[in-house]
């Protein structure tokens, strides 16, 4: 998990490697919690594979989030990783 704060605001990035009871499915949402003040609570949902690891950064005043995923089945390790930036209300994908 990666915790980064914006504008005050505070998330914590959680990486999701595979479907609970199943651990040969890795196409797998990862999440990004937001800091309510009292608990966090689900913020956006990213689309991932066998995720492994998030990294917050930021550039120039742009912030940035990548995700290490990690393979989609037992036999597919050849997985891109992906880099999002803020929109200012959400994170969509860079590259």
């Amino acid at each position: 998990w990666e915790h980064f704060e914006i504008d005050g605001t505070h998330y914590v990035a959680v990486a999701n490697y595979a479907h609970a009871g199943d651990t040969n499915e890795h196409a797998i949402d990862s999440k990004i919690y937001q800091f309510t003040g009292s608990s966090f609570a689900e913020f956006q949902s990213i689309p991932t594979v066998g995720a492994s690891d998030w990294e917050h950064f930021e550039i120039d005043g742009t912030h940035y989030l990548a995700v290490a995923n990690l393979k989609l089945d037992e036999e597919q390790f050849v997985i891109d990783s992906k880099i999002y930036y803020w929109t200012g209300t959400s994170f969509v994908e860079f590259q």
